[in-house]
């Protein structure tokens, strides 16, 4: 049983440690449309190996709404590219992993539970005050092109 457990356990971290994670800003004046996005160029071993040029990307959050301990945002992840699909494998917590297809100029949104809230205080974190401060992220582990 320690052995299983050890051996997830160093799984998770290792998926944790070859990740890129992305943190884009919820929009402050309000959470629930998307802020600003985070632009990113993506790319991997492989893809550089095959002189294949990095993929240029979008990333966006914003908060769908408070749930019982914590908070539902959805990512959005645009493909800039204008000639390349990109195929990326990506999670906003490690036991919610996205596998996704994007072709170019297309967007996908996925839907992301956290089962915490930001705030000091018990009053801080009540409500959608309590998922505003915190900082969501989204990490990408895989990068290919179609």
């Amino acid at each position: 049983m320690k052995t299983t457990l050890a051996v997830l356990a160093f799984s998770v971290c290792a998926t944790l440690l070859q990740a890129q994670a992305y943190s884009p800003e919820l929009n402050a004046s309000d959470p629930k449309s998307f802020g600003d996005p985070v632009k990113a160029e993506l790319t991997s071993a492989k893809m550089e190996k095959e002189g294949i040029a990095p993929v240029p990307v979008e990333i966006s959050v914003m908060l769908k709404k408070p749930i019982v301990l914590g908070c539902q945002y959805i990512y959005r992840v645009t493909n800039r590219s204008t000639d390349k699909t990109v195929k990326l494998k990506m999670f906003a917590v490690p036991d919610q992993v996205y596998e996704e297809k994007i072709k170019p100029g297309q967007s996908v949104d996925l839907l992301a539970n956290t089962m915490s809230r930001c705030g000091a205080t018990k009053e801080e974190k009540k409500g959608v005050n309590g998922c505003i401060g915190c900082q969501p992220s989204l990490s990408i582990t895989e990068v290919s092109v179609k």
